[in-house]
């Protein structure tokens, strides 16, 4: 008997691997892999619907541009993880701007 599976819960899967492969990864990343990584996200984000987690990673992104990405990437990362979780469809602004400002906070900014 085949089961079919749903795409959307097999991408959230494959996002939140990612994800969790990167933070493990952290200690041992040289910028460069770290960047590409990010990328990765980012756009597998965008390009399937997890707007939050897109917007998240780009974030995470200008942090890595900046310098100060070390204390910050696991944060942004954790917020990433939680926002893959989001129930699917279109995101109201408003809950962007949450993600955003759960990051900053535990960020003490």
């Amino acid at each position: 008997m085949q089961t079919q599976t749903d795409p959307y819960l097999d991408m959230q899967n494959r996002i939140s691997g990612q994800i969790g492969a990167l933070a493990e990864a952290v200690p041992h990343c040289a910028l460069a892999q770290l960047v590409q990584r990010i990328d990765d996200i980012r756009c597998l984000a965008r390009d399937h619907g997890f707007a939050a987690v897109e917007t998240l990673a780009s974030r995470l992104e200008s942090a890595v541009a900046r310098g100060d990405y070390r204390a910050a990437i696991l944060t942004y990362l954790d917020a990433m993880s939680d926002a893959v979780q989001a129930p699917r469809g279109p995101m109201p602004a408003a809950m962007h701007e949450a993600w955003l400002a759960s990051v900053a906070t535990r960020l003490g900014h």
